[in-house]
Formats: C-alpha cells, sequence, structure tokens
C-alpha cells in the first residue's frame, strides 16, 4: 500500500513539474494574487472619500492624497528615485517619493481684456464667450497686440514622416494664426496619410498651439466645428473664463500671447471674406501645396491676466531590477490622483468631485500593481516605476513635468503604462489598449491576454481606441511619454460583459463623469479592474523580461521622436 502511496507521490510531483514547466506564469502566481477587487474597492474608496476634498490641484486635499500614496509605496518596500546627488538614503521617509511639481496660474480679466479682428471692410462681430472665446498663456500679466495680420494656415502641419509642410519657408513670427482642427484628410495611392478615422496628434488642438509657440507667432484661433473636435462649441465657449494652468518652466507645452477658439458662423464669414467657404479652404488645405495665406484681417488686442504660482506633487516609487545589464531601464506605470476639488459655490449639499472613477479607480490600480511587483519572489530583469500623475485634469501637467524634469536620465525609461478610468462593472472578454498597435507593448499584452483566455477558458481579446476620431491617446498622461519616444499603451475599460448589465454604461458616464456623483455606488464591480490588472501585471513582467527595448511601429508618427532619445545601439 505504502509502495502504491509513493508512486502517486512521484507522479503528482511529476505532473506538478510538468505543469509549472509549462505555465510561464506559475513563478509569478502568488504576486498576482496581491492585486483584488477587494483591494482596490478599499483604495479607491480612500482615495475619493470626503476627507480628500476632490484631491484638486494644490489643495490640502491633495496633500493627503499623495501622503496616502507615498504611505502605501513605503509599505510596500518600493524605494524612491535614486535623488539629483546620484545616491540612495538609507532611511526613506514618505516624502523622499515626492516630486515638486511647479505651476502657473493664468486667469484672464474680462473688464479690461479686449479682442478685434477687422479688415478693410470693418470689424468682425462676435460676442466673447459665445462664438469666440479667447485668453492668454503668455505668463505675463499684460499682452498687447496692435495691428497684427491674421494668417489662415490650415491644419498647421509639420509631419516628416509623411514628407509633409504645410509652413515650409514662410516667416509668421509675430503674426497671428487661424489654424484648422483634425488631422489634413489626405489619402495617396489608397493609403491615408494621418490615420484615416483615427485622429494622431497632429489632429490635436494641443498640437496647433504648440506650433504657434515654436513658430514665434503671436496668437493662434482655433476653428470650432463639432465634427472636427467631436464637441459642441460649448465645451470650449468658457476657455479663458476660468482659471487655466500651465508649468512654470521655460519652453513648454504653449506659451502663447492670445489663443482662442472661433464658431463655425465667424470663420464662414472670414472665408466668404478671402472669396471662399470654409468647406473650399478645408479643401485647399488637405494638399501638399497649400501654404498659410493672409486673411486680410488684422488683429488688435489687450489681454490683462491674474498670475499665481503654485506646487503641486508627483507620487514615485521604485523596484529596483535584478539584471545588471537592464536595471537601469525603467518601465514607468502612471496614474492621475488629483481631480477637481470642491466648489462651494454649487448649489445643493454635495459640493465635492470625488472622482471615485476619475481617476481614483486607476491610482487604486496603481497601487495593487505596485504591491504585487514588491511581492515577487525574483524581481523582474528591469526596474519598474510607479508614478501617481498630479494636475492631470489641468493639462496633463504632472507627467509633463516628470518627462521635463525627470529624476533620472529620461533614456532610461523604455516603457509606459498608463491607467485612467479603469473596468468598475465587472468581467468583459475584452480590454481596451489604446495605441496597442502602434508599439511593441501591445505584443506583450496581447500574449498576457491570451495566457488568462487559456487559464479562464474564454477569448479574451485586446481592442484599440472604439472612438478614434476623438484622439483619446492624446487626452491622458501617456501622450507625454510618448512625445518624447517612450512606447506607451492607455489601458481603459473593455465594454463586452459577460455578464448583461441593467443600465447603460454611456449613459452612466455621461451622468456622473466630472460631477460631484462620481462616487462608489451600487453597480460598481471592479472583478474585471482586477482581472485587467492581472493581464497587465503579466504583459509588463514580460516586458520587463525581454534583452530588447520596446520600440513604435515603422513609420509611426513617433518614432523619430523614439531614434532621437535611444540613438545609441539604434539600427
Amino acid at each position: 500500500m505504502q509502495e502504491w502511496k509513493n508512486i502517486l507521490l512521484i507522479l503528482f510531483a511529476g505532473l506538478a513539474h510538468w505543469s509549472c514547466g509549462n505555465d510561464p506564469l506559475a513563478p509569478y502566481r502568488f504576486a498576482e494574487n496581491q492585486i483584488t477587487a477587494q483591494s482596490l474597492l478599499t483604495d479607491v474608496k480612500m482615495l475619493s472619500s470626503d476627507d480628500m476634498e476632490g484631491r484638486g490641484t494644490g489643495t490640502l486635499g491633495e496633500g493627503r492624497a499623495a501622503a496616502f500614496i507615498s504611505e502605501q509605496f513605503a509599505h510596500a518596500g518600493l524605494l524612491p528615485l535614486i535623488t539629483k546627488g546620484g545616491s540612495e538614503k538609507k532611511q526613506v521617509d514618505p516624502e523622499d517619493y515626492f516630486q515638486s511639481v511647479k505651476l502657473v496660474g493664468m486667469k484672464k480679466i474680462p473688464q479690461t481684456s479686449r479682442l478685434e479682428i477687422r479688415n478693410d471692410e470693418g470689424p468682425l462681430a462676435f460676442e466673447a464667450g459665445q462664438s469666440l472665446t479667447y485668453w492668454s498663456t503668455a505668463q505675463k500679466r499684460t499682452i498687447e497686440i496692435e495691428g497684427v495680420a491674421l494668417y489662415f494656415v490650415g491644419y498647421g502641419v509639420q509631419a516628416p514622416e509623411y514628407d509633409w509642410d504645410d509652413f515650409e519657408d514662410a516667416d509668421l513670427r509675430g503674426k497671428v494664426l487661424l489654424f484648422l482642427n483634425d488631422d489634413p484628410p489626405v489619402v495617396e495611392e489608397g493609403i491615408a496619410l494621418f490615420g484615416g478615422e483615427a485622429r494622431t496628434y497632429y489632429g490635436r488642438w494641443t498640437y496647433k498651439f504648440e506650433q504657434a509657440m515654436r513658430l514665434g507667432a503671436a496668437g493662434a484661433l482655433m476653428i470650432h466645428t463639432t465634427e472636427s473636435a467631436s464637441y459642441p462649441f460649448s465645451v470650449v465657449q468658457h476657455s479663458g473664463a476660468t482659471e487655466s494652468f500651465a508649468l512654470d518652466l521655460p519652453d513648454t507645452g504653449y506659451q502663447v500671447g492670445l489663443l482662442g477658439w472661433i464658431d463655425r458662423e465667424r470663420s464662414e464669414a472670414i472665408a466668404g471674406a478671402m472669396g471662399m467657404t470654409l468647406g473650399e479652404l478645408c479643401t485647399a488645405s488637405a494638399s501638399r501645396n497649400f501654404r498659410p495665406i493672409d486673411t486680410g484681417y488684422r488683429v488688435t488686442a489687450r489681454i490683462d491676466t491674474r498670475i499665481r504660482r503654485l506646487e503641486s506633487k508627483n507620487v514615485i516609487g521604485m523596484l529596483q531590477g535584478r539584471d545588471p545589464t537592464l536595471q537601469d531601464q525603467l518601465i514607468v506605470f502612471s496614474a492621475h490622483y488629483d481631480h477637481l476639488g470642491t466648489n462651494t459655490e454649487m448649489e445643493g449639499e454635495d459640493k465635492v468631485f470625488n472622482g471615485a472613477w476619475d481617476n481614483a479607480s486607476g491610482t487604486a490600480c496603481l497601487l495593487n500593481l505596485a504591491r504585487a511587483f514588491a511581492s515577487l519572489v525574483e524581481r523582474p530583469r528591469r526596474s519598474v516605476a510607479f508614478l501617481a500623475c498630479a494636475a492631470e485634469e489641468k493639462g496633463l501637467l504632472g507627467s509633463r513635468w516628470f518627462v521635463s524634469r525627470p529624476p533620472l536620465k529620461l533614456r532610461r525609461i523604455v516603457a509606459n503604462y498608463n491607467i485612467d478610468m479603469t473596468q468598475i462593472f465587472g468581467v468583459t472578454n475584452d480590454i481596451a489598449a489604446i495605441g496597442h498597435d502602434t508599439n511593441t507593448l501591445g505584443d506583450d499584452l496581447r500574449w498576457a491576454a491570451g495566457w488568462e483566455g487559456r487559464d479562464r477558458r474564454y477569448s479574451l481579446s485586446v481592442v484599440g481606441d472604439q472612438d478614434p476620431g476623438a484622439g483619446r491617446f492624446y487626452r491622458s498622461d501617456q501622450v507625454n511619454f510618448a512625445k518624447k519616444g517612450i512606447p506607451a499603451l492607455f489601458i481603459g475599460p473593455g465594454s463586452r460583459y459577460m455578464k448583461p448589465l441593467d443600465f447603460d454604461v454611456e449613459v452612466y458616464r455621461k451622468e456622473h463623469y466630472h460631477q460631484v456623483s462620481d462616487e462608489v455606488n451600487e453597480h460598481w464591480d471592479l472583478t474585471g479592474a482586477e482581472r485587467d490588472m492581472r493581464v497587465l501585471f503579466r504583459a509588463a513582467l514580460r516586458t520587463a523580461r525581454q534583452s530588447e527595448r520596446p520600440r513604435w511601429v515603422k513609420g509611426n508618427e513617433f518614432e523619430a521622436a523614439w531614434k532621437e532619445l535611444y540613438q545609441k545601439g539604434i539600427e
């Protein structure tokens, strides 16, 4: 009898060995089990509690949230990133995880500000704040522009990978530029040059304003249509009326004397004065032969701005890699922890924008991933960092500061996974990873999703942006990494739920997004977030093990920046 028991034990041991040997995830099961729906929920509730006061930028509530995150990093055993002096402290304090983010707040003074756009026939009629809105980001208290020429510059794109230049040798210094929103809708030999329906960064209004600064323009006005923006003019008509923020750094973002949005009717009036329609201007701009055109209008403006300076905090923790040849390279997970704060002037009792989905949920994922990596028996070959970004709601400013003033050489960062508004309604058979088809990180995520499908006996697919015209990749923190050349993915919720929901997700989003009602409620089910983060954990482990550095697919808009950043060793 004992002999049979011994034989059975040998057989079971052999089967277990065979099973582990064919399961590349076996050594990591314990660590990934640290990611649980309950742990995620606990972190979300803490970060979105009323005590955090909506985590508004520069507020006490934001400071409390930053302190909570740093305490979790310390408890997990993460190290702060290496200090500027190049040494690591033996005793880690919670504040060692903080990176100060210096900001400038700007608010137009409407009572003393004015704008006039006129040609020989007279002034362009508009109502400020209704059909045209304007402000300044020059970080100066007063900007004065007197009779400056308004140039129509089409889509304002300079894309070397497409041999496309809307400016060529045009000297537009000191001029005001009138831009079309969106990408040039160009198809050559059956190939869409700028992504077709999917918006590229060249189509983002932020890119246009950055172009104005690079060209030394006095100002930039953006033509708004609902079709090109993917939202109505009402979304932008109050720009400048509320305080805007920028980094307190020279030559970052878009520091321009005059910025503005102009609606379709006023844009048609300008086109008409040029002897064309707005549609004809759009058609003319979708050509390699397009060059900037003097509209015949002149711009006069005075913009007075209240300016204040403040500080916010990024929170960063790191797990050192084990491979001497790869440990200097970092994979960075990121999620923004800020939200909209409180509004004491609102009607009703609830004045706190708790931001549970946006983005306490993503920050909770960041913390759970940090704990999982810290629980690994064998550390990954590459180092892994966890970045809780500040001031995302103010214009992706925390992540922009991080890549502009990195606490280590930027070329050491080889990948970024960003999490913003994760899955909160249960398990789906898809994972949204915007950008998965643009770089090799997508390969690792599809591999991890394949193993999850085999584990659970269902098909799990990786999908991209389900609204490609909205350009969502360029609207969260991963874009600041991408613009520097670092391959990045934007992880979001899937949409094919394995159990039918008794409510409409899009209606829920519209009712709660950026509202005081964004709190944990009866609809929340974080089993989907648990599954998604375990898959992401596996994908990042694979990235961390590989000798080859992640890269963009050939011809991608960020490939040139990638080559410039990692110029040594690039083919």
